[in-house]
């Protein structure tokens, strides 16, 4: 397609998701679902030997992307601990939807590749092997955080749902019109 993408057009955003789902495919992506709230097709695909996996949300709702908005396609990395968890250690930057339609797709492929690259080749933590992240102080942690007791992950866990249902029910006192 030599034209730019319009998200206006329908059949322009038919074309987007059958080019992203086949460079996925070409990828050796899977598909594994879609988001609850948002209700677009997630692709996965593991890094080989390791309990990491690259995870790619693709803005394809049905059998087109979705019209013009906010949204992008977003590529990261989670490590899948050996607890049941999940951790996020590589995050790149939104693959925005404008321009060509080959563009676009080249541009998701190469963020595809840098996280790969990254998610493979990133600092293990010294005690466990596990991948380490960058934590909101901006310190290295491991994914693991095998620093801690599984009764203290267990109390934190509980410590941060229940603030999270704080944060829930404080808001209930606003009025609704």
């Amino acid at each position: 397609m030599s034209g730019d993408y319009d998200p206006k057009i329908p059949i322009l955003r038919e074309m987007l998701a059958l080019s992203i789902l086949n460079k996925l495919e070409d990828c050796g992506f899977n598909e594994v679902g879609f988001d609850d709230k948002t209700r677009e097709k997630i692709f996965s695909r593991v890094i080989p030997d390791t309990r990491i996996v690259v995870k790619v949300y693709t803005t394809v709702v049905g059998k087109e992307v979705r019209g013009e908005g906010k949204d992008a396609i977003r590529v990261c990395a989670v490590y899948n601990g050996t607890d049941g968890s999940t951790k996020g250690i590589v995050k790149s930057t939104r693959v925005h939807r404008t321009g060509n339609i080959n563009e676009i797709c080249d541009r998701m492929h190469e963020r595809m590749r840098t996280t790969w690259s990254k998610a493979s080749t990133g600092k293990k933590c010294w005690k466990c092997n596990a991948p380490t992240f960058t934590s909101k102080s901006g310190k290295q942690v491991c994914a693991e955080i095998c620093w801690m007791t599984k009764e203290q992950k267990d109390a934190e866990k509980l410590q941060y749902k229940f603030k999270q249902s704080a944060k829930r029910h404080s808001r209930s006192y606003r009025r609704r019109y």
